[in-house]
């Protein structure tokens, strides 16, 4: 490779912009190398990086002078507005520079303050680095530290590495030695980027369980923990394995021991911007139709002869058709989907045994003892916790398969195989797209896996299931017209402190997952449960005087009867009844509101999502809340 642009580590300078004083773990790393001007790459990196998740970021560079500059910022007001503090003082504080590092942060070890953002410096100011994940045993570290005369200034575990590389300087040790020394004392997970003001040709890297991408172009490089921050620099990158050091300088990198594969990015433009709308999480919501159409490859993955699946990532893996008992894991909204898609494979009856899993309960204990199988869902395909059940799983031989969004992520490479989403790439920190693509995907799998073991059960069950997905983008088309419908409802409820969104077979995820969404937009407290549930406790949270909001998937299948039952339980203690359906006559004499969506079969629940997307996002506009960027919130989870 060419010359090279260091991403992720950076110091602390001599121009940090200090305002107040705790600390966060890494989400988003960019660094450059080259002849060009540091400041616009590394600020453009950040700003495509933001989806990951925020709530502060800097960037430190090395002058003309030989000095470390660094500038950073936590958000004050809201969770996002640190990128524009950045983005205002970076021209005037790095402007001219050709070597620099930058992070996002989401704050895990210390407060969000300016003093915990990233990067950070030694004690003695001569290093600056950024990192992404949690160093497990820095508490003794730093204890040890301390003790031999280093100074601590933040609270966070990245600190710890910077000084452990300063006293190994101390000690005598090259830049690199000390960098590879001290590296050699952590546990945890590290993706780490380390200049040194002596070494302004070089950044030296390190990884452990936390991705670190190196491209080059036009004796330039560039350095990210994500495809999207290089796509506009160049079409290819090498990724470091977990336990490698590189050096990079302006003639290439160095002690990578073996050649490296190239990967290809992706040709899709990245945008920075969610125009025409106003926000990303309604460009995103609205983009269903389209995503949808993609998971379905425009109906490339189900063949117009004999309506057979097909998905190239399964066929030429036919071993995944002697599990019996299938786990599928996953965390939060793909959780979710995973619960969607164990009640359609219980459906087809594909397994003996199908089930559902956190993945961040999953242990030794979890997996099937016999003929068994995992599949793991991700939209980022970097999630911590999935990435751990995937472990576990190959730690005991289990087959094990995924379905991811990102292309190449580390979820995607650990798997032996498996389907992408091709949902297109997700910025707003809450799921939405991705949801309705992955069970839109899992109805594939589950339709491929009834199909090659030539199940003699259920066949009508399997071609409904099929007309499904054929109509679904239309008719997630559709279901969008309910936005309206959905601003008013949300004007009525914004102002209320708890509600409950209730659903039955297929609605039960859905339930769940329209819970998710409104707390984590609107901050209201949701909870999702099965249609009969409330009755066991719940019951005692509705308040007739303040009309608490109860949400209710109503369809016109097996369950209609029992939910109607449900919904004159709930407005007997005073609850304000909103309905989701299918057949407006079933609830029309007993909601208070009503939305209509389309028959579509065993995929009619999925399609209740929408509205419930809708709503959480207008819920957000009237409470005064940025959808995108929800407090406390990370798009890619890489801690633990």
């Amino acid at each position: 490779m060419g010359t090279c642009i260091a991403v992720a580590a950076a110091g602390l300078t001599s121009t940090i912009m200090n305002r107040d004083k705790p600390a966060a773990r890494c989400c988003g790393i960019v660094g450059y190398i080259g002849t060009g001007d540091v400041q616009p790459v590394l600020m453009e990196g950040i700003e495509i990086l933001q989806n990951r998740g925020y709530d502060s970021c800097g960037m430190t560079t090395i002058g003309g002078d030989g000095q470390l500059t660094t500038t950073k910022f936590a958000s004050r007001g809201t969770t996002s507005d640190c990128i524009q503090l950045l983005k205002r003082e970076a021209p005037s504080q790095h402007g001219g520079h050709h070597i620099g590092i930058a992070h996002t942060r989401w704050a895990t070890h210390g407060g969000k303050t300016d003093t915990n953002a990233h990067p950070h410096m030694d004690w003695k100011k001569r290093i600056s680095l950024v990192h992404n994940g949690t160093i497990d045993n820095f508490a003794q570290l730093k204890k040890d530290l301390i003790a031999k005369g280093c100074v601590f200034v933040t609270e966070t575990d990245s600190e710890v590495i910077a000084n452990l590389i300063g006293y190994q300087l101390d000690l005598g040790r090259s830049f690199e030695d000390a960098v590879a020394e001290s590296v050699s004392q952590l546990q945890g997970t590290w993706g780490l980027c380390v200049i040194h003001k002596d070494y302004p040709d070089r950044i030296v890297l390190a990884r452990n369980g936390s991705p670190l991408l190196v491209g080059s172009s036009d004796g330039q490089v560039f350095i990210a923990s994500e495809p999207a921050a290089l796509a506009r620099h160049t079409s290819q990158y090498l990724m470091l394995k977990d336990g490698e050091i590189a050096i990079v300088t302006s003639k290439g990198i160095d002690q990578l021991l073996e050649s490296r594969d190239m990967h290809r990015i992706s040709s899709e433009t990245v945008a920075t911007s969610p125009d025409p709308f106003p926000h990303w999480t309604l460009k995103e919501i609205f983009e269903q139709p389209q995503s949808l159409a993609r998971a379905l490859n425009y109906g490339g993955r189900i063949m117009a002869h004999g309506n057979r699946v097909k998905l190239g990532g399964l066929d030429q893996n036919t071993d995944l058709l002697a599990i019996r008992n299938l786990l599928l894991a996953g965390c939060g909204t793909s959780l979710y989907a995973a619960m969607y898609g164990e009640q359609l494979m219980q459906w087809l009856a594909c397994f003996d045994q199908v089930r559902a899993i956190d993945a961040t309960e999953l242990e030794q204990h979890s997996l099937p003892k016999h003929d068994a199988g995992i599949l793991l869902l991700s939209q980022s395909g970097e999630t911590l916790d999935t990435i751990r059940a995937c472990q576990v799983a190959d730690e005991h031989g289990v087959r094990k398969f995924s379905i991811v969004n990102s292309v190449g992520s580390l979820l995607a490479r650990m798997t032996s195989c498996g389907v992408y989403l091709n949902a297109g790439r997700e910025v707003a920190v809450a799921s939405t797209k991705a949801f309705t693509s992955q069970v839109t995907v899992l109805a594939l799998v589950a339709s491929w896996f009834w199909q090659n073991l030539r199940s003699e059960e259920y066949p009508d069950r399997c071609s409904a299931l099929l007309d499904a997905l054929h109509r679904l983008p239309v008719y997630a088309g559709m279901t969008l017209n309910a936005h309206g419908a959905c601003k008013r409802i949300a004007e009525k409820l914004k102002d209320s402190q708890t509600l409950f969104v209730l659903g039955k077979g297929f609605g039960y995820p859905v339930a769940l997952e329209g819970a998710l969404k409104i707390k984590e937009i609107s901050y209201i407290h949701a909870e999702g449960f099965a249609g009969g549930a409330l009755k066991h406790g719940p019951f005692a949270l509705i308040d007739d005087k303040e009309q608490t909001p109860v949400i209710m998937i109503v369809l016109g299948d097996q369950h209609a009867a029992l939910m109607l039952n449900a919904a004159q339980q709930v407005k007997a203690r005073g609850a304000y009844l909103i309905c989701l359906t299918d057949f407006p006559e079933l609830v029309q004499d007993v909601a208070d509101d009503y939305i209509v969506i389309p028959s579509n079969g065993p995929l009619t629940a999925l399609l209740a999502a929408v509205p419930l997307q809708l709503l959480a996002y207008e819920l957000s506009i009237a409470r005064g809340i940025n959808p995108d960027k929800p407090r406390g919130l990370a798009k890619t989870v890489t801690v633990s």
